[in-house]
């Protein structure tokens, strides 16, 4: 399992950049379907751009079940929780 805690690669979560920053560590290790633990200790709130450019591009190359049993997510709060939660299911909606 690898462990990525946000704020050693970001100051912020806020832009599709601070996003892609995130996704372009954690989604070589997903797509091998390794175990990633994301932490967002420090980090009181998030944008929607962020989360789709960290979490929900991943459903470009993968299926969100897959999503599911790679990606872990700790140390947030229940802000950030829905937000991921709201941006899969809207992602995954047919």
């Amino acid at each position: 399992m690898v462990m990525v805690n946000i704020k050693d690669h970001v100051e912020h979560c806020f832009s599709n950049e601070d996003g892609q920053i995130i996704y372009d560590l954690i989604a070589p290790l997903i797509l091998k379907r390794e175990q990633v633990t994301v932490s967002f200790l420090g980090i009181p709130s998030t944008t929607t751009s962020f989360i789709n450019s960290a979490f929900i591009s991943l459903l470009d190359y993968i299926d969100y079940e897959s999503v599911k049993v790679s990606l872990k997510v700790v140390d947030s709060n229940t802000h950030i929780n829905r937000l991921i939660k709201d941006r899969f299911k809207s992602a995954t909606r047919h």
